[in-house]
This record gives structure tokens, C-alpha cells and sequence, in this order.
């Protein structure tokens, strides 16, 4: 039955949209089918939307109050929401003591982790010296043992293609791991620095005069030198 189907509508001809005439070419292209679904929908989505909101204005309580009410106010046909600046300068300094405790134990773990990857890894650090330690299972073995006899381990071109290539896919997995977390310790370290700068600043009791490099962006301070009592 299906492939009846197919082969009627394989014979059935093309549906084809006329174009503009030539007497009403002053107006622009002629509106197609598709073009009309589309601004259709758009029509009855504003439709539907303009009839929640007047929905919701007509059963509104006029009683009804929120404390944001008094926080909020309309400028220039937009809201804007008053900041609460009560917290005190104290427990603001704190929240950023906080902060910068957090990202310096975050940096610490991310540090360890990576170290203990360029530890396993090659060519991250130095070049590391290969070395292989045979156990024996007596003293007497210990003293008869001869290196030049001893089997060495399986080198990489005798290994099977599968074992090396789920080896190669492995390290490969390591070293994307090992650049994606030096790049999450390089941007804790600038968060830190950046809460820590931040932190001075609040601090300081002088005037800070603030310099941004043009070329590269990065914003300098300086203090007014004042004389220690």
C-alpha cells in the first residue's frame, strides 16, 4: 500500500506558486503560502500574550502589595530595581575574605592535580628517566641476579594495534585533561588576584589613581605616597 502511495505521488505534479504580475511589480514581491503561515503565527502568539496580560490587569488586587514595589520605579518605560546597599562594609570585607579563601583552596587542588598528571605524563616538565625494578622473591636471587639475562619489558612495536592504539587514546585523553586544568588554575589564580586587588583597594584609606594600558588592557593602581607615622 505504501509503495502505491509513493508511486502516485511520484507521478502527481509539482505545485508551483505563481509569482508577482507584471502590472503589480511596484509592490514588492508577491506574499507566498509559507510567508503567510509564518507571519500568521507570529499574529496569533501577540494575540494570545496581549490577552493573558489584559487578563491578568483586569483581576489584579488593588490591595495587592510586594515589598519590591517600593524598591522598583519606571525610568524612561523601563524598570529599574533599587540595589540594597545595607550590608556593611565589615561584612562585605568578610564576604570577600571568603571568596578568596574559597579560590585558594580551589587553586591548591587544581595545582596538586596537575602536578600529579605531569608526574605520569612526558614531556610536560623534563625529560623523565626510564626505569624498570625487578622484584626477586629471596636474598639468594638478589645476588645472582644478572640484568643482561633479565627479559626486558614489551616495547611499543611489539605491542598488539588494539592494546596500542587504546594506549595512544588514553594518553591523549591525559593530555587534553592536563591543558584543560592548567587553564582552569590560570583563571582561579586571575580571580584571586583580582578579589585580592579589590580587597586592597577597599582597604586602602588614600587616594588610588587607576591607569588602563591601551594596547593591552590591564588596568594599574597607584597610591598617593603618604609618610608612616
Amino acid at each position: 500500500m505504501s509503495s502505491f502511495k509513493n508511486a502516485a505521488q511520484a507521478q502527481r505534479r509539482t505545485h508551483r506558486e505563481r509569482s508577482q504580475p507584471a502590472h503589480r511589480k511596484k509592490f514588492g514581491l508577491l506574499e507566498k503560502h509559507k510567508d503567510y503561515v509564518i507571519r500568521a503565527k507570529d499574529f496569533n502568539k501577540k494575540k494570545t500574550i496581549t490577552k493573558q496580560l489584559r487578563t491578568i490587569a483586569d483581576e489584579k488586587n488593588p490591595d495587592e502589595y510586594y515589598r519590591a514595589m517600593i524598591k522598583s520605579s519606571l525610568v524612561d518605560g523601563k524598570h529599574k530595581t533599587e540595589k540594597d546597599n545595607s550590608m556593611s562594609a565589615d561584612a562585605m570585607k568578610l564576604l570577600k575574605t571568603q571568596d578568596a579563601n574559597y579560590l585558594q583552596v580551589k587553586l591548591q587542588a587544581e595545582k596538586q592535580k596537575i602536578a600529579k598528571l605531569q608526574s605520569v605524563l612526558h614531556d610536560t616538565r623534563h625529560e623523565k628517566v626510564n626505569t624498570h625494578t625487578v622484584f626477586v622473591d629471596s636474598d639468594t636471587e638478589v645476588e645472582t641476579f644478572d640484568p643482561d639475562d633479565f627479559e626486558p619489558p614489551v616495547k611499543r612495536d611489539e605491542q598488539a594495534p588494539d592494546i596500542h592504539k587504546a594506549l595512544c587514546k588514553m594518553k591523549k585523553q591525559q593530555y587534553s585533561l592536563l591543558r584543560l586544568r592548567v587553564q582552569r588554575a590560570e583563571s582561579l589564580g586571575q580571580a584571586a588576584a583580582k578579589l585580592k586587588l579589590q580587597r586592597t583597594i577597599a582597604a586602602s584609606k588614600g587616594s588610588v589613581k587607576k591607569t588602563v594600558d591601551e594596547e593591552t588592557g590591564v588596568a594599574t593602581y597607584k597610591w598617593r605616597k603618604q609618610r608612616a607615622k
